[in-house]
């Protein structure tokens, strides 16, 4: 069974604080209201993809203005949201157990106000920001914004410190990549089913496709394979789905449920050996659908040794995942923890309450069990 982060301790991460996690499990249910700090977690855990890479804090900081359409922060704006709004002294951390080891990413600094020159900010902005910051430049240096502070890692009983800053204006450009990553982490957003390419790592496995196709087919019996087809003009891949009477359609022509699944699919198959996140599970999904697809999920996440983490805030979606095991002849086995979150007013400290999965599914059947509280 795979459970590669065992334990969590999450602090000053967005509206997060002092907020600790035992003894977490295989598939792992995140319940609550909206706005209850869900995404959010789901977002701390992404730190431990590669705690001592700051790059990779920058990459999260952008996910949700990179999912929304209507965004227009600068990257230094998304950094700093990363943190609290009302503690001068800037941090985030996050504390885990991964693999039998103490992992450690801890950020901490301060703003700061620097002298640029203009040109240096200029060439890195767009057309309508570049024409409203010479509008309102009256010097030939200008006063910008800073992140100044130090990066403290420990991955392995190995430490690490690396000082970083981040100013206004600036952009990803340049910033070189670290390709190798602590643990596999795979983000899968409510919406990352409409981005396309969905089907590439199903693709890669004959017996894996053969199973995903089997889920289709509760949408459409008529559909036979998947497969996909280069543009004749731009030589871009197109993703197909070849279907008995209507012939080869492209993946872009049919429902959201269906690139729901296949995206959900493609997310556990890049994640192999590490760990999925899946914000929002039930988006797009019929309820009528939920027994089979989320038994697909559980079977493929055993199968592909990945740990998984859903949010959800449908209570229909909590009983759909819990169905998937039967509790009714496991004695001891429970591969599924229902994780719930609560905000404490005044101290603004992150609570957690982690509950079997068979605990959870006894009082639903018998008390009708709220558990998003």
């Amino acid at each position: 069974m795979a459970i590669y982060i065992e334990q969590l301790m999450i602090d000053h991460f967005k509206g997060i604080n002092n907020l600790k996690v035992d003894e977490l499990n295989h598939i792992n249910i995140i319940a609550g209201d909206n706005n209850s700090g869900k995404t959010s977690v789901l977002e701390a855990l992404l730190l431990l993809r590669n705690p001592s890479d700051f790059n990779n804090i920058l990459r999260i900081s952008r996910m949700r203005d990179l999912n929304s359409f209507l965004s227009s922060s600068t990257l230094y704006e998304s950094f700093i949201n990363l943190f609290p709004k009302d503690i001068p002294t800037k941090t985030i951390s996050i504390e885990a157990m991964c693999k039998g080891n103490n992992v450690i990413c801890r950020l901490e600094g301060e703003q700061r106000k620097i002298m640029v020159d203009p040109e240096d900010i200029l060439k890195n902005m767009s057309v309508v920001r570049r024409n409203n910051f010479i509008h309102n430049m009256n010097s030939d240096f200008v006063e910008i914004e800073s992140y100044n502070g130090v990066l403290d890692s420990r991955i392995n009983g190995i430490t690490d410190s690396t000082e970083v800053q981040i100013a206004a204006y600036e952009t990803t450009s340049g910033r070189e990549i670290n390709q190798k990553n602590y643990l596999d982490i795979i983000y899968l957003s409510p919406t990352e089913h409409v981005r396309g390419y969905v089907i590439n790592r199903i693709l890669r496995n004959d017996s894996y496709k053969e199973i995903c196709l089997h889920i289709l087919q509760l949408f459409d019996s008529e559909i036979v394979d998947l497969f996909m087809l280069r543009n004749e003009e731009n030589n871009r891949p197109i993703e197909y789905i070849k279907h008995r009477i209507l012939g080869n359609m492209p993946i872009s022509t049919y429902g959201d449920g269906i690139k729901k699944v296949l995206s959900i699919a493609n997310g556990i198959a890049q994640a192999a050996g590490g760990v999925l996140l899946i914000d929002e599970i039930e988006t797009a999904i019929h309820s009528k659908y939920y027994d089979d697809i989320f038994r697909f999920l559980v079977k493929a996440a055993l199968q592909f040794d990945v740990q998984v983490f859903v949010s959800t805030h449908s209570i229909e979606a909590i009983d759909g995942l819990l169905s998937t095991q039967d509790y009714l002849h496991q004695q001891k086995e429970d591969n599924i923890s229902v994780i719930t979150f609560k905000k404490e007013i005044i101290e603004k400290d992150t609570f957690s309450r982690v509950l079997a999965g068979r605990h959870v599914f006894k009082n639903r059947e018998q008390f009708g069990f709220e558990v998003r509280l």
